[in-house]
């Protein structure tokens, strides 16, 4: 569906045994993207407190939502 709307095509990594090798830029490009996702979720996790206390699904989307808000904003800010 993305590479239908979007024209976006998903890679993933591949394991180092695999038969159907990326070419070796391809595979340069997947590793240098994965790690700044995941460098990424890493420090909005560490923004978000340990617990929040929501009594609705609707509550705890909008206070996930205003972390992930403050997040941007104090990368935006350093």
């Amino acid at each position: 569906m993305l590479n239908e709307a979007e024209h976006i095509d998903l890679l993933v990594a591949r394991k180092s045994n695999s038969r159907r090798k990326h070419e070796p830029y391809i595979e340069y490009l997947i590793s240098v993207m994965r790690k700044r996702i995941e460098t990424t979720f890493s420090e909005i996790s560490n923004f978000l407190p340990k617990k929040i206390h929501a009594v609705t699904d609707v509550g705890f989307l909008l206070k996930v939502v205003i972390f992930i808000f403050g997040y941007a904003i104090s990368r935006t800010i350093i």
